[in-house]
């Protein structure tokens, strides 16, 4: 492949599509492998254009020293062809060697004008390669930094995002906690408090009841107090209350 073909090969996989290609590579199941290997292809291929700069700019120095030397030949022989002509202008004879010697110098000069020609247009041909090549160094330069810069940012994107993880879950758990402490303890406290109600209750109610027995059994124990209902009732019994011994006594005889 001729170095003109080879650069314009070249240059076309500019540092836009290297870039693109990072990133498909980075979206992969092993992104830091991909990444690795897609920044070493980008050195690599930076790398490549440099060498192709120190290679054109090689070789625009030599085209340079080689049209310089034929053109310092030729700036050399036209000024002696147009003295030749000024000595020709100025002899009265003898002008036809002068003449000869004038065809003769004129011949080369022509012979000379389309390798000067070409070799201009080759420098300028290379130079505009040069600064063709030199504008796609710089692209892929900052496309390698860029990527290695995206790189660097999703790898902090992931360790941001792993701390955000960790913190959520953290929160999720103590949430979950938070939700245990008032569904299950708070719901045992419910039931210890409604056991404890309903203990409540229940001794007022029995203490009611004992209330009511005490006052059933009181108003009992009031109506024996009463003399006269003692001895309505010890009569209804058969019985007549503060008896005398000789009342009693009387009783006991008559049992005889």
């Amino acid at each position: 492949m001729s170095l003109l073909s080879f650069t314009k090969c070249f240059i076309g996989a500019g540092g836009e599509q290297a870039a693109a290609a990072l990133t498909t590579a980075m979206v992969k199941m092993s992104p830091e492998a991909a990444t690795a290997a897609e920044l070493k292809k980008m050195e690599q291929d930076l790398d490549a254009a440099g060498q192709l700069i120190s290679q054109l700019q090689r070789e625009l120095t030599d085209e340079r020293h080689a049209y310089d030397a034929i053109n310092a030949r030729y700036t050399q022989m036209m000024g002696a062809a147009e003295n030749l002509q000024h000595q020709i202008d100025a002899a009265s004879f003898l002008k036809d060697p002068l003449q000869a010697s004038l065809a003769t110098l004129v011949a080369q000069i022509e012979e000379m004008v389309p390798e000067l020609d070409q070799d201009k247009k080759d420098i300028d041909s290379t130079q505009a390669l040069l600064t063709e090549a030199e504008v796609a160094y710089q692209a892929k330069a900052t496309a390698l930094r860029e990527a290695k810069a995206k790189l660097t940012r999703a790898k902090n994107d992931m360790a941001h995002a792993a701390v955000e993880e960790q913190r959520a879950a953290w929160r999720a758990e103590t949430a979950r906690a938070v939700a245990g402490l008032s569904s299950g303890s708070g719901s045992g406290i419910n039931v210890a408090v409604d056991a404890m109600t309903q203990t409540a209750q229940a001794t007022r109610d029995r203490a009611a009841t004992l209330d009511i027995k005490a006052k059933a059994l009181s108003g009992a124990k009031a109506a024996e107090e009463d003399p006269n209902i003692a001895a309505a009732m010890e009569a209804a019994a058969g019985t007549v209350a503060n008896a005398t011994v000789a009342d009693r006594l009387a009783a006991l005889q008559q049992r005889k």
